[in-house]
């Protein structure tokens, strides 16, 4: 799309500076920034390996109203970008391949970067979600037994020698040898069983959380192919729309080029274009005689007659760096 303005320069269509992300998720998003920030880079170091250039149609410098797609940006380095912002220390440049750039010179493509703050912001919840305290459930022994847990103030020590212990001794041995052999098995044959009871009762229960685990874990699987399969495609949308800018840009610039009314539009650079689409047809039919010929008979059409330094100029424009394909002027209206 164009700019508002007097240069009627083409401006960056569906991205975003890459200085302006951080603040818009300080007035517009539900996270912490530095919080997504964080998660962010970590979805960047996963993403590619970290030397990797992003490709150039996700993030490129722009300056003086074009894009320079020969300068680098790695994955690594915007992951450090973010990395920095979560710490609370938002960088004013980044690394490229020819040095730091400004980051207000680096474009994003927006649904690209949306994408992974999304797959940053669905991590972030989801381990919120699995992060809640282990203590809030009701113990084992409690839900097993159906009695509450007893818990007794320390006792004050009392000398072994005290008349009270030694009556309280002697007591506990009566009681002891007071109980039957019989008594004795039927308190073990119990325990025993208590105990395995309990013991069935928690090979359910493991029974059960593993069976969940396992069908938590399917989810996330599907989910995750699922999303992959979404990112798949939505990448190549986003691919295609790139290119159908790009395509616009040129031929919004062919289109100003070939303008009688732009004062910077050059008159022999018009007639040079419309010389070519006459004799090819617009690019169909390769001319069958030499190009001075040519350029000669199309001027002299028009009542034009040119002089040879002139025919000359206007040759070398439409065969020069590629003969057989018409030139580069023919190239770039190909192109276009």
């Amino acid at each position: 799309m164009a700019e508002a303005g007097g240069d009627n320069q083409i401006g960056p269509f569906g991205r975003i500076k890459l200085d302006v992300i951080y603040s818009d998720w300080a007035s517009g998003h539900h996270l912490n920034p530095r919080l997504l920030a964080f998660e962010l880079a970590a979805t960047l170091n996963t993403l590619a390996p970290l030397s990797q250039p992003i490709q150039s149609l996700h993030a490129s410098i722009f300056s003086e109203g074009r894009s320079d797609r020969n300068i680098q940006i790695t994955h690594g380095a915007l992951a450090d970008y973010f990395s920095a912002a979560s710490n609370g220390r938002l960088a004013t440049t980044i690394s490229t391949s020819s040095g730091p750039v400004p980051a207000a010179n680096v474009l994003i493509w927006r649904k690209w970067i949306e994408r992974l703050v999304d797959e940053a912001t669905a991590r972030t919840e989801l381990a919120a979600g699995f992060a809640q305290p282990a203590n809030d459930s009701v113990p084992v022994s409690t839900a097993v037994n159906g009695f509450a847990a007893t818990s007794y103030a320390p006792a004050h020590l009392i000398p072994g020698n005290a008349s009270i212990v030694l009556k309280a001794q002697q007591a506990q041995l009566r009681r002891e040898g007071e109980k039957s052999a019989s008594e004795q098995l039927d308190e073990q044959q119990i325990a025993r069983e208590r105990a395995e009871q309990k013991v069935v009762e928690l090979s359910a229960q493991l029974e059960i959380k593993t069976a969940q685990n396992q069908q938590l874990i399917d989810e996330l699987e599907l989910q995750r192919r699922e999303l992959s399969d979404e990112r798949r495609a939505r990448r190549d949308a986003e691919d295609e729309n790139i290119r159908m800018e790009e395509h616009l840009e040129q031929v919004m610039g062919l289109a100003e080029f070939m303008n009688h009314d732009n004062q910077l539009s050059p008159p022999d650079g018009r007639l040079i274009v419309e010389c070519w689409c006459d004799v090819t047809q617009n690019g169909t039919t390769a001319p069958t005689v030499g190009w001075s010929a040519i350029v000669e008979k199309w001027f002299k059409a028009k009542g034009i007659t040119l002089p040879a330094v002139k025919v000359k100029l206007f040759v070398t424009a439409l065969t020069s760096a590629g003969r057989k394909k018409g030139g580069a002027i023919a190239r770039s209206i190909n192109k276009g």
